[in-house]
C-alpha cells in the first residue's frame, strides 16, 4: 500500500512522512482486524483491501 500512499501524496503536493505498522499486535492495537488498512490521525479509514490511489486522495482530503 505505501506505494498508493505515496502517490495519493504526491497528487496532493503533500511533502509528508507516512509510517507502515507490520507487527501483528501493533495493528491490532490500533484496531485494525482486516489487514491491509489505512488510518489516518489514528482513525481506521480503510481496512480488508488496497484502495485505489483516488480513494486515498478523498480520504485525506476529508480528514484535512
Amino acid at each position: 500500500m505505501e506505494p498508493i500512499v505515496d502517490a495519493a501524496l504526491t497528487q496532493l503536493g503533500m511533502d509528508i512522512e507516512f509510517e507502515t505498522i507490520s507487527d501483528a499486535r501493533d495493528i491490532v492495537k490500533h484496531g485494525v482486524m482486516n489487514a491491509p488498512a489505512l488510518l489516518v490521525n489514528g482513525e481506521v479509514k480503510i481496512s480488508g483491501r488496497i484502495p485505489t490511489v483516488d480513494e486515498v486522495v478523498e480520504v485525506i482530503q476529508a480528514s484535512k
